[in-house]
């Protein structure tokens, strides 16, 4: 039920949102709206407001199905006009007028990402600290002298040809390091951090307490990074050699059949040793096991466990897979105990501009997300339905308020991106017309339009289905 509550309303705030952009936009331009639509299908509640601006008896109305909604203008294409209003149709107003109106629904659903990111960021949320785990070896983290455990406390770009002092940024969590670690790759600059380094014999998941105060800089070279490596679309943390946050070596779940399940480890298991080496973090043990493949073969890998009160020797040989061009070891298990926590949360101004920054990290992630499956690079099965969304919606409605409102603000931003694409019945189709009048000095012809109207609704309903049936396998699953 709370699944269901979570999607109805996550769903009617958007939509009705993104229906608000046009009808606002419409309304102070001077075009007369007929209808305000929450709703699709036949009205189950009619409204006029009272007291409008002159010119405008606009009807609110909320429609049987929550699948959408639109803003009902007048239009001289939709059927009579009366001579004295025909100069409130839309279809009458400038090339300009139109674009505002018809861009100003996925610009609202923007706009309503911005507040709500920045809303989560004000009330505020647990979140990893700052704890770097083992660095890839032969990575620039590694050859900066990072060990693993050290916390970051501060991080910058600076250009590599640079000695002076840089002033770097205040770092809150582990997640601040990531838009700092992309903004470095895409400048094709070093990236420095400010770092406490941690007590050798500090465990991962050490308090903050237990770190040492003592602070020193590294710098992470553009230059060490491997030329293939710089145009990988991959984690950028990753290929500055920092993967994720620093956690535990704790078998967190093991597939059934795989090389973990065979050689007898189970959840709950925390690996002290590998090869009579000590274990630091899942990262180090992760890396271990990839690299025990040589010439084509994993070695067999000694591990000492700690379970409940004893501890044991476990001996597992990984499964060789290919990776790319490399072959590496996987022994199909899932090893990292939950990273240290702390309480994030910002000052107003602070968290408006984070909103922005999420919701800009947010809106590219989106568009090359869906670069990638229109140009075949990207699977279909990432396309998702109401089943899907409304799954979501009540797994981050469980979480808490700050993740709720981390998920509408990433629907919102995929609601404005999607209609923002040049698909006929789309706003990004009508903006695609517009810019052809503008460079030819004419609409498109009706005739175009029709056939436009027609292609557009077969590729919509195909997304519509495959997003359907991969909604119907999900919950088969």
């Amino acid at each position: 039920m709370l699944n269901f509550w979570a999607f109805l309303f996550a769903l009617t705030l958007l939509v009705s949102v993104h229906e608000w952009g046009h009808y606002r936009v419409a309304v102070a331009l001077g075009v007369k709206v007929l209808r305000f639509s929450i709703g699709l299908g036949s009205p189950v509640w009619r409204w006029t407001k009272p007291n409008q601006r002159q010119g405008q008896d606009t009807e609110v109305t909320i429609g049987w199905l929550p699948l959408g909604g639109y803003v009902l203008m007048l239009d001289e294409a939709q059927g009579p006009v009366n001579p004295a209003q025909s100069h409130q149709a839309f279809n009458r107003q400038p090339l300009w007028a139109r674009t505002l109106i018809v861009a100003a629904g996925p610009v609202a659903n923007l706009a309503l990402a911005v507040l709500l990111l920045a809303a989560a960021a004000w009330w505020g949320q647990d979140e990893p600290m700052a704890l770097v785990s083992t660095p890839f070896a032969q990575s620039a983290a590694d050859k900066a002298g990072l060990i693993g455990g050290e916390r970051v406390v501060a991080a910058g770009t600076v250009p590599s040809d640079s000695l002076e002092p840089l002033a770097l940024r205040s770092i809150s969590s582990f997640g601040d390091l990531l838009p700092q670690a992309a903004e470095a790759l895409r400048q094709g600059q070093d990236w420095e951090l400010e770092v406490q380094n941690a007590d050798a014999d500090a465990n991962a998941n050490a308090d903050v307490n237990a770190l040492a105060i003592a602070s020193r800089r590294v710098r992470l070279l553009f230059a060490h990074l491997p030329p293939l490596v710089k145009e990988e679309q991959g984690s950028p943390l990753e290929v500055w050699g920092l993967g994720g946050p620093r956690a535990a070596a704790t078998v967190v779940k093991v597939e059934p059949g795989s090389p973990a399940a065979l050689a007898g480890l189970l959840a709950g298991d925390r690996v002290l040793k590998v090869q009579g080496q000590t274990v630091p973090d899942a990262q180090f043990l992760r890396q271990t096991i990839r690299q025990s493949v040589v010439s084509g073969v994993a070695r067999p890998l000694v591990f000492e466990v700690s379970r409940t009160d004893q501890v044991l020797e476990v001996q597992v040989q990984a499964a060789v897979v290919m990776q790319g061009p490399q072959q590496i070891g996987r022994m199909g298990a899932v090893v990292g105990a939950t990273p240290s926590l702390q309480w994030v949360s910002h000052d107003a101004l602070e968290s408006v501009a984070l909103g922005a920054q999420k919701t800009y990290a947010l809106t590219v992630l989106t568009v090359r997300m869906l670069g990638g499956l229109f140009s075949g690079q990207g699977g279909l099965e990432q396309l998702g339905g109401p089943l899907t969304i409304a799954d979501q919606a009540g797994r981050s409605a469980q979480l808490g308020l700050t993740a709720y409102l981390g998920f509408l603000g990433f629907l919102s931003i995929s609601l404005g991106v999607l209609n923002l694409l040049p698909l006929p019945m789309l706003d990004g189709g009508h903006l695609m017309y517009y810019l052809w009048e503008l460079l030819t000095g004419k609409p498109v012809s009706s005739d175009w339009v029709n056939v436009l109207q027609k292609v557009g609704l077969m590729l919509l309903v195909a997304v519509m289905v495959t997003a359907l049936v991969n909604d119907g396998i999900r919950l088969l699953r």
